[in-house]
């Protein structure tokens, strides 16, 4: 039995889907589980067929949930002691990457880890600029991003192979399932947004860390469109959702200052399926109580220090 499943939840990807499996089976061989998670694509591609042809488990959502609700779903599905998200249109350069995520997780399985990102330029080659992990933008942001994540980068760190990071990016995540089910992994999002800085500061204040696999590179294709529409206030009840349950209440004010400036309209909407969604909120807040031993000042702190340090190493 396999101890990694690679969980893809996607869109409308094409012919992207088929080159991401092939470029895991490539590499992984049947070392790993491959789950395609069909998030109510439209595009007419035979999706069906190709998880047949590269032996991968296929399900079919009747709605489109959004990417983290699907991802989520995912990971109940998962038979698999450990899992890695990844997005459908990715590519894999090492033949053992599969298994230095497995023993990164049995080493340390209250942690959430994240592949090197590297973007793919329009002939599929790496770009030689990438990152090492990322940050979260919390509360002198720029044009009203808080508690969006932002890519931090630095020199190669020779020797070493891993790096704490305050937050994963670059769509490879990796955890145990007993870790994301008992820190509610993406519970709570809406369709899309916010992912990676909800599931990362919720590892950090649950007492977890977050590490980035400095030495395993990942192609990413970074697109200038969606192949599907994206909610903005959606995505602003995530940033809402995440401030409301995780932060106390002196920095949720400032959250949410930030977030009702960027757009007031969309604020009052995004507020209104807030409070349509107020007992799921108690819930999460009185569970993530019960769970996390880490203040928020702890977290800013290593945040910040983080920021200055890919500052300064550009």
């Amino acid at each position: 039995m396999n101890k990694l499943t690679t969980i893809i939840a996607f869109l409308n990807e094409g012919a992207e889907i088929e080159r991401t499996v092939a470029s895991i089976r490539e590499t992984a061989g049947d070392n790993v589980d491959i789950l395609l998670i069909n998030d109510g694509s439209h595009d007419g591609m035979d999706y069906e067929t190709v998880a047949r042809k590269y032996n991968a488990r296929y399900h079919v959502n009747s709605i489109r949930l959004g990417a983290g609700p699907a991802k989520n779903l995912g990971t109940e599905l998962c038979e698999t002691p450990y899992f890695i998200l990844f997005d459908g249109h990715m590519r894999f350069y090492h033949n053992d990457w599969w298994n230095e995520t497995v023993n990164a997780l049995e080493n340390n399985d209250r942690a959430v880890y994240c592949l090197r990102c590297f973007p793919l330029d329009e002939q599929y080659q790496l770009m030689k600029k990438s990152s090492l992990g990322a940050y979260i933008q919390m509360f002198d942001t720029p044009e009203h991003k808080v508690l969006e994540p932002a890519w931090l980068y630095g020199d190669e760190k020779a020797g070493i192979s891993s790096i704490q990071i305050p937050c994963v990016l670059g769509a490879s995540y990796a955890a145990s399932k007993r870790y994301w089910q008992y820190i509610a992994g993406y519970t709570g999002l809406r369709t899309c947004g916010c992912e990676e800085a909800y599931i990362s500061l919720k590892t950090w204040l649950e007492g977890g860390t977050c590490i980035l696999l400095k030495n395993l590179k990942v192609g990413h294709i970074f697109r200038k469109e969606f192949p599907y529409s994206i909610s903005s206030i959606d995505f602003m009840y995530n940033k809402l959702m995440m401030a409301e349950t995780l932060l106390p209440i002196k920095y949720k004010n400032i959250a949410f200052s930030d977030i009702h400036r960027s757009n007031p309209g969309e604020y009052e909407k995004a507020m209104s399926l807030l409070i349509s969604d107020s007992k799921l909120i108690t819930e999460l807040k009185t569970y993530y109580k019960q769970i996390f031993t880490r203040d928020i000042d702890s977290f800013i702190e290593f945040n910040q220090s983080s920021i200055l340090w890919g500052k300064k190493q550009v």
